[in-house]
Order: C-alpha cells, then structure tokens, then sequence
C-alpha cells in the first residue's frame, strides 16, 4: 500500500469516525425561547361559546412574551441566563363563562409552519391551578373552576382552535388538579371528544401505557410524583387558596420536559422521561389537515371559576423553549457507522506494520 494510498485510508476512516460520532446530532427546524416578543410570529385560534376566532379575548388569552416571575415561578431548565419569559396561555377566564356549548378553549401554532417527514417536539411545560379553600392544591378537587387542560400537539392546520371536542390533527393534554376521572388525555381528527381506554371504536388508535387516565394510577407516580408547592408569591398574596402540596400523579407547580415524536405513522407523547401515550394515524378515516403543531389550554366545563380575580391570576399554563427537531437516527444506522470506521482501522494499522518490517 502506498503512503498516498494510506493517506485517503486515514481520511476515509476519519470521515467514518466523524459521521458515527456526529450522526446522532439532530437538526432544529424551528425554536422560540418567548426572550423577544415573537407575537407576530404566531397564529391565534380561540373558541367561546360556539364561535371560533383570530386572536386572544377576554374568555381566551395568549401571550407571548410573559415574565413568568411576576407569579413566582423559577426560570425553566432550558432557559438561557435565568430567562423567565415564556408563552403563557389561559381560557375561560372572564368570570362568567359561556351559557352552553362546548367549554371554551385555545390553541397557538407557529404561523406558516410546516413539518414534514419524522421530527421531535420539544419544550418545557409549566400548569399552574387555583386550589381549593380546603387544602389548597393539596386537595384532589381543587378550586372552582380548576379543571382545565394544558394541551400540545401537531399534525394540525395551525389555522383552527382545537380544544376539548375539536381537533384537526393529534393533540395531548392533561389536567394540573387530578379532579378528573381522565387526567391524561389523546385527541384526534378522528376523536373529536378524546380517546378512552380500550379497543372500542376509534380507541384502538391509542394506547395510554398506564392501561387508565386518572392521576391515581400507580404509574404516574413515576413522571409526577407531587408533593410540590405553589411558588411563594403565590402563597403569600394568593394564602386562601395556594397553600398546601400537590397530589401524587399530577404534573402542576414544577417545570416538566415534554417530548412527542413523529416517526412515520406513530406518535408518542413522553414527559419527564416516561412514556404517557402512542397514537397510530394509519387507520383513521379522516386525514389530518396539516404539518403544524400547537399549543394550547382548554376548559373541561363551561362553568367559570372563582373567585374571578385569584384564578384569572393562577390558573395557566406555561410553554417555554419550543424546539421542532429532525429524527435521531435508527440505532442501526450509529452502529453501520461505527463499524465501517472500525473495519477500516486495521488496514492502517497493518500497513504500519509492514512499513515498519521493510
């Protein structure tokens, strides 16, 4: 082997070794980390009492440049410099709710976005409840009105509200309280009002790997395990209904990691770690009418909470550091990798050898 030849061997091999070290790196596709006010960058869709529309109201609110702080609550894990912006969303705020329908909800989606093929959702996820007067948010019930839904998804036109009985992709949600016999929730295009457990209709397309929805089973003890406090602001100018520890399976008053995964016509809905949901897009009848994703919050009744003034000020959800990302490679993908790099790795060793010899 000649030297020129063995000098394209080291570079095919250091190309090897690059591509097996780098090839699990992903691309970010799209990110907002809410530090500017990126409300021009992003679409509206709120529904109250039968009606849809553009923009936030006073049942229905976005914004998207929220310092978090103001109510307490600590810079999310993936912040950079001890940033508290974030996007904060609510619904049926106005103190009165609608007079019938279907509960008010919100949704926001990226304006003009469109994700194709397999890629993640990535981002922090904060939900905030007003508590009861007994117990605080300790109490399984929680206060007038706090059953709501922080929701996220994708597959969606970004160009709809989804909310509880309306989806126009896939979307997650779950409540902060535990005060629901379905605490954690998948909805589609092709379940309007949610899936339950079991196979029956439309519900083998999802499966909840805790085998139940309610914040009582065992296996949400894993990803949420409660015991958690209302930031001291809130205890302190909110005592009558912030004080106390939250339940065992319930995700409020803590930052939580949420990833969902596309991989072709699979969906995974994972937070802290732990695999909450898989849903299968193959055997709906109705396609999903878009690329987009969302986020939002939606009521789980019409009825308003009270009093109006503390919950307009605790009851949320919080969003920070959005990231859309390409897939991770299939492991068999790493592992070629790393094995043409090995392979080639003796022929440069012998010919040293040999050259050594002669």
């Amino acid at each position: 082997m000649s030297a020129i030849t063995i000098v394209k061997c080291a570079a095919v091999v250091a190309g090897l070794a690059f591509m097996a070290a780098t090839a699990h790196a992903q691309t970010v596709l799209f990110s907002d980390n809410f530090d500017s006010d990126s409300t021009a960058s992003w679409t509206v869709n709120s529904f109250v009492g039968g009606t849809t529309s553009s923009g936030g109201s006073a049942v229905n609110s976005a914004n998207f440049f929220y310092d978090y702080s103001a109510v307490g609550v600590p810079a999310a894990p993936n912040s950079s410099g001890g940033s508290t912006r974030g996007l904060k969303l609510q619904a049926n705020i106005s103190g009165t709710g609608p007079v019938a329908g279907l509960p008010p909800g919100i949704s926001v989606s990226p304006t003009g976005q469109s994700f194709n093929g397999d890629y993640s959702l990535r981002f922090d996820w904060w939900t905030n409840f007003i508590g009861n007067v007994s117990g605080g948010i300790g109490n399984a019930g929680g206060g007038s009105g706090s059953t709501q839904l922080s929701t996220f998804g994708l597959l969606s036109s970004g160009t709809v509200a989804n909310y509880v009985g309306s989806c126009d992709g896939i979307f997650y949600g779950a409540t902060p309280d535990g005060a629901s016999a379905s605490d954690y929730r998948a909805y589609s295009v092709t379940a309007q009002s949610g899936y339950a457990t079991g196979t029956t209709g439309v519900n083998y397309q999802n499966v909840y790997a805790a085998g139940s929805q309610q914040n009582t089973n065992l296996y949400y003890a894993t990803p949420f395990p409660g015991g958690k406090t209302a930031p001291l602001y809130q205890q302190t100018n909110y005592a009558s209904t912030q004080t106390g520890t939250t339940v065992v399976g319930t995700p409020s008053f803590t930052w939580n990691d949420v990833l969902i995964e596309k991989s072709g016509a699979t969906i995974t809905w994972t937070v802290n770690g732990t695999l909450l949901a898989t849903t299968s897009t193959s055997g709906f009848a109705t396609a999903t009418k878009g690329n987009n994703i969302l986020f939002g919050q939606a009521d789980t009744s019409v009825g308003a909470g009270t009093p109006a003034a503390t919950f307009q000020a605790v009851d949320f959800t919080l969003i920070d550091n959005v990231r859309v990302l390409t897939a991770v490679p299939e492991p068999t993908t790493l592992g070629l990798l790393a094995a043409a790099a090995a392979g080639a790795m003796p022929l440069v060793g012998r010919w040293r050898r040999r050259r050594h010899v002669d």
